[in-house]
This record gives structure tokens, C-alpha cells and sequence, in this order.
């Protein structure tokens, strides 16, 4: 029992009614709740804790929370006053600030060809959605700011520093669409003469020591007698670090298109999370000596063309590309990234990687970009640009040392990634869509990460060929041919057998049959029951007994056909032949394919019967 003193009966039922309970008098270290002599007092002015009553910290962070958000409420929306055009744009000023307080900044013009002084550029990705839900206070007026960007600025900013930077959402009028264009064109000067900032978003439960362990692993920090590896798994072990990369892997910022020009065009790049940084370097090194488990199934973060490491690799090649001074000539590689990327604006699938390219040196493209044009006419535009100018023009081919066998599988590449069952927009069928995800694991290439290769030449592209050579390696006839205003593809192809049979399963692979090559690729190999190369896919089976698959759509009557230079067989159906009078057969491209045939796969039925190949035209 405690023990009260005054001592207090155990019956509360007092004698005198006038008794009260001492511990409700002041001389029992308390107020006494009737007490006259305290009416003055107001509560507010006293700043000890009570119990029961909040602390008086938090009271007032809350007060002054309340003064933040009434300022911005109040506050006037901005709007801009000026256009930035020529070789000017806007530099956000960062003020300092700590905490809850209202996030203050101030707008500054710049040169890109000459800056006065130096800036960062924030890579970042606008969020789960484009709404603009929270606010800053931009030059005194309220700026209107997604969620995501509020907490990059909330963690970027200095308690004691103001921090010059870039960040897209503030710096273009997003709703000016000249504006947008303009700055688009520049922004090659913009990053090249920046330090970009990554912030992949909030830390996590693991994110913090990742960072520890990339940071230790690039500076080699261990004890003389240590091993590394002891050293590094006292911060993760090996599976609690495969989760923790894969976790990194799957946020949003490496699905976005615009960070590839952000960091392939950087000087200088480092990455946050959270509070945490550590150098782009050290990041890649960390994925690179990362072995992510490997599932049984179909596992899209190694079956699918753009999956995160191999973005990565994408990514870093383009960089070292850009230290050297050399603009990019791979549209195989722009079509992975673009594909496995996402956009608000589905023109930027094309134009964020107009700073990088040789389109920004071509007269006739001088009005790129162009937020005006449809999306159907520029995906058309760009695949015209590249048929003509991959195998026809010098400037092209000799800008990285490209060889005949690597224009032809740029080229090939553009067919494969195309195709009508692969296309949301009303297209011809041999322009790729950009939009349109890759959801296969392909048949004509690997989806390798190739973390090896950060030369400046366009080597990588080779190291994911796939290992059929259906088509030969010698390019027939591809040019481009007018109709009635819109351009159908020729091509020299060998159409060779007839779909008859369909099915939405695939059926178990011929014991015999494991591939092409006796000794493949580990990993590489495709049976008809793989469920790696079967999913979003069905069989079928043709005129002469074959087996193969293809993406589900295709339907009996569809021809299978071998396009010289190509490495795996494609599917075509007739085109409508009711407007058609002209002398060469013409088909829609359905979708890459395979057979399960080592004669048609490795080229054996080909080069016995190129005799019979012809001219083609796909609409």
C-alpha cells in the first residue's frame, strides 16, 4: 500500500461536511481548485509541463506550424513574369531553413553557356502522381509543388546556407509549351556545366546502411588485418544486402525517362536518400558486385528488356559516351530505356534524349523539339530519320566507328521492338511505339546487365545480341517507299511457312530441342515450356509441323518470315489488298517470334534457300 501523507482515512464519508480531501488544498503541493486568490492567473504564460497537457515544445511548434500554413494560404499564387528563351534560364535559390519551416526560395536567371556562378541540378521523379499538393513560398507568392518535391527540398536544404539549383518543376513553366520546347534544346549546357543531385526519395529501414556499406566499399575502409568482406558484412549481411539493393532497384526515379539525360549529361553526380550521400560511382559499383537472387518463374527484374541493372549500364555507358564528347548513335539502346520508362508527356519518350543525340546537328530537325506536333507523327518521323540515316549517312556511321554488323542490328532492333500486337498508337506496323512497355522476355536479345563495358564507343550494344542468326548476317533491301503521303518499309525477306494452328499455352519442349546452340549462353537458352520466353505468349503450329511461339494475337492464315539480317523469325499477316495495286506483296508486322528448328534458327534454312527471298513491303 503507498503510504499518503497526511495520513487519510479509508472512508471518504467525513463528519464535517465542510472537510475536504487535503490533497485538493495548496498546502498539499497543489492549487486548490477553489481558490480565489489565483484568478489572475492565465494559463498560456506558464511554460512548465503539466501532466496531462502537452509539452510546451511541441505547443509551440505546433503554433508557429499553424503560422507557416496560414502564410502560405494566404500568400498570392505566382506566376511568371518572364520567358526564358536564348541561351537563358532559371536557377532556383534556395533559402536556408530547418524542419517544419515554410520552404522559402527566390528565382535567378542564368547563362548555359557561360553561368556566373556555380548550381546543382536535382534529379528526382515528380511522385505517384503529377498533383501539386503541397506549396513553397517562390519569390514571396505560393508555388503550387507535388509531395515528392516538397520533401527533396525539405532534405536538401541547409540549416546555415542558401543552395543554388536547378529542379524542372520550378525552373520551366511547365504550362508554356514554347518555353518547355526551348529549354529542352539546352539542356545539354544546362547539366554538362552541373553537379546533379539524385534524391531517390525518403530512407528506409536498410537505405541508411547500404549507403554505409557503398561508401566503406568505395574507400576500401577495413582494418590491416580484416578481410573487406568481414568488415562489409558486419553492416549487411549478403541477403540482408540483396534485399536492400533490390528495394533501392524498385523506386519510382529509375522508371523515369528524364534521369537519363539528367546523369548521362552530368559533371558530377551524387545520391540521396534520405539525409544520406553517397557518390553515382559508388552506387554502380554496388549494384554491379550485387548477384540478385534468381527466381524460378518469370522474374521481370532480369527477364525484361530495361530492367533496373541494366538501365544502369545503359546509363553509364552514355555517360562516359558524353565525357568524350560524343553524341549517341545507338537507337537500340534508346528504344530499351525509352520502353521500360514512363512520361507524363509521351513525346518525351523521344525528346528527352535530344540532347545526347545527333538530331540536334541535323538542319531539318531544327524545330525539335516540338510539344505541338501529335505523338503518331513524331514516332513515325523519328523511325524515318533512323532508316535513312543508319545505313545511308556518313555522319552517322563514322561518328562512333560503326560497322556493318552493328547498323543492321540497330535496324533490326527498331522491327523487333515494333510489330501491331506491340502498339497502342495508330501507327505503321515497323514504327515502334515508345510507349508501349516491354512485357516479354525477348527473343532477339539479352537483357544482360553488360556492367562491364563503360567505354565512350557503342560496344555495348553487341554484348546482347542473342545467339540465333536466322536472317544471316548480310542486310537485304531496307528503305523506306512513298504512298499517297505515308512511307511503307521494303524489305527482303524469305517467307517460308504458314501458321495453322494456335494455342494460348505453350506445349512441352522436344527433349532434342533446347535452343540453338550446343554450348548457349547460361541463361540463354528458349524451350517452348521455359517460363521465362513463354509468358505473354502462345504457341503455334504451321503448315509443315512446326512448333513455335509468338505473342498472343497472332491467328491461323499469319505467315512466318525471315528478314535478311534479322536473327530471329517474325510474324506477318496480309494486308488488306482492296486499295493495293502495287507489284510486291505487303504484310503487317505482327511480332518477333520463335521456332523450334535449328534450321531456321541458326540460319541453315536460309542459306539454302535464299533463292527464293524477295522484296516485301510492310505497311
Amino acid at each position: 500500500m503507498v503510504n499518503v501523507s497526511p495520513r487519510l482515512r479509508d472512508s471518504l464519508d467525513y463528519e464535517d461536511p465542510g472537510e475536504t480531501d487535503p490533497r485538493l488544498s495548496f498546502g498539499f503541493r497543489s492549487l486548490s481548485i477553489n481558490s480565489a486568490e489565483y484568478e489572475h492567473y492565465q494559463p498560456d504564460d506558464d511554460h512548465r509541463p503539466l501532466a496531462g497537457s502537452p509539452h510546451p515544445t511541441a505547443t509551440r511548434r505546433n503554433r508557429r506550424q499553424r503560422r507557416n500554413d496560414q502564410a502560405l494560404h494566404h500568400a498570392v499564387p505566382f506566376e511568371y513574369q518572364t520567358t526564358a528563351d536564348g541561351d537563358v534560364f532559371r536557377v532556383v535559390l534556395l533559402l536556408a531553413g530547418t524542419g517544419d519551416a515554410p520552404i522559402e526560395c527566390r528565382l535567378e536567371l542564368e547563362s548555359s553557356r557561360k553561368p556566373r556562378k556555380g548550381y546543382r541540378c536535382l534529379s528526382y521523379c515528380w511522385g505517384e502522381t503529377t498533383d501539386r499538393n503541397a506549396a513553397i513560398l517562390l519569390d514571396g507568392f505560393r508555388f503550387a509543388v507535388t509531395e515528392n518535391l516538397h520533401k527533396a527540398l525539405q532534405c536538401i536544404r541547409k540549416a546555415n546556407a542558401e543552395v543554388r539549383i536547378w529542379i524542372d518543376q520550378i525552373c520551366i513553366n511547365q504550362s508554356d509549351y514554347d518555353e518547355r520546347a526551348h529549354q529542352v534544346s539546352i539542356m545539354k549546357h544546362i547539366f554538362s556545366k552541373a553537379k546533379v543531385i539524385v534524391w531517390l526519395g525518403e530512407e528506409d529501414d536498410r537505405s541508411k546502411k547500404l549507403c554505409e556499406y557503398a561508401r566503406k566499399m568505395g574507400r576500401g575502409e577495413h582494418a590491416p588485418r580484416d578481410n573487406p568482406r568481414t568488415v562489409l558484412n558486419r553492416i549487411l549481411s549478403q541477403r540482408q544486402l540483396q534485399d536492400a539493393v533490390q528495394r533501392l532497384l524498385q523506386r519510382q526515379w529509375f522508371t523515369r525517362v528524364w534521369v537519363i539525360p539528367e546523369v548521362a549529361l552530368a559533371s558530377f553526380t551524387e545520391v540521396a536518400i534520405g539525409n544520406d550521400l553517397i557518390s553515382w560511382d559508388n552506387l554502380v559499383r554496388l549494384i554491379k558486385d550485387t548477384q540478385l537472387p534468381q527466381n524460378g518463374g518469370f522474374d521481370k527484374q532480369t527477364a525484361l528488356l530495361g530492367n533496373p541493372r541494366q538501365r544502369i549500364a545503359i546509363l553509364s555507358q552514355m555517360a562516359a559516351s558524353q565525357r568524350e564528347g560524343l553524341l549517341h548513335t545507338d537507337v537500340t539502346q534508346l528504344l530499351i530505356l525509352a520502353k521500360s520508362s514512363n512520361a507524363t508527356d509521351h513525346r518525351d519518350k523521344v525528346y528527352a534524349f535530344f540532347a545526347m543525340t545527333l538530331l540536334r546537328l541535323r538542319p531539318d530537325y531544327r524545330e525539335l523539339p516540338d510539344y505541338k506536333r501529335s505523338i503518331e507523327r513524331l514516332y513515325i518521323e523519328i523511325a524515318e530519320h533512323y532508316v535513312n540515316s543508319i545505313p545511308w549517312d556518313a555522319y552517322y556511321s563514322r561518328w562512333h566507328g560503326l560497322d556493318e554488323q552493328r547498323r543492321t542490328q540497330q535496324l533490326m532492333s527498331m522491327l523487333y521492338s515494333a510489330g501491331r500486337l506491340h502498339q497502342d498508337f495508330d501507327l505503321p506496323s515497323w514504327v515502334p511505339d515508345w510507349t508501349f512497355a516491354w512485357y516479354q522476355a525477348p527473343f532477339w536479345c539479352t537483357t544482360d546487365a553488360n556492367l562491364t563495358n563503360f567505354s565512350g564507343r557503342d560496344d555495348w550494344s553487341v554484348g546482347i545480341r542473342s545467339q540465333y542468326r536466322a536472317g544471316g548476317d548480310k542486310l537485304g533491301t531496307f528503305e523506306l517507299v512513298g504512298d499517297a503521303g505515308r512511307h511503307y518499309l521494303r524489305v527482303s525477306a524469305l517467307v517460308f511457312d504458314t501458321i495453322v494452328e494456335v494455342s494460348e499455352t505453350t506445349p512441352a519442349s522436344t527433349p532434342a530441342f533446347a535452343g540453338y546452340s550446343s554450348t548457349p549462353t547460361p541463361g540463354s537458352a528458349v524451350t517452348l515450356d521455359s517460363p521465362t520466353f513463354s509468358f505473354g505468349r502462345g504457341s503455334f503450329k504451321t503448315k509443315k509441323g512446326l512448333l513455335g511461339m509468338a505473342t498472343r494475337g497472332v491467328q491461323p492464315g499469319d505467315v512466318l518470315a525471315i528478314i535478311l539480317g534479322g536473327d530471329v523469325p517474325v510474324v506477318l499477316r496480309a494486308a488488306d489488298d482492296s486499295n493495293w495495286d502495287r507489284e510486291r506483296e505487303a504484310y503487317m508486322l505482327l511480332c518477333e517470334c520463335f521456332v523450334q528448328s535449328h534450321d531456321v534458327m541458326g540460319g541453315e534454312l536460309l542459306r539454302t534457300t535464299a533463292w527464293q527471298a524477295e522484296d516485301i513491303e510492310l505497311t
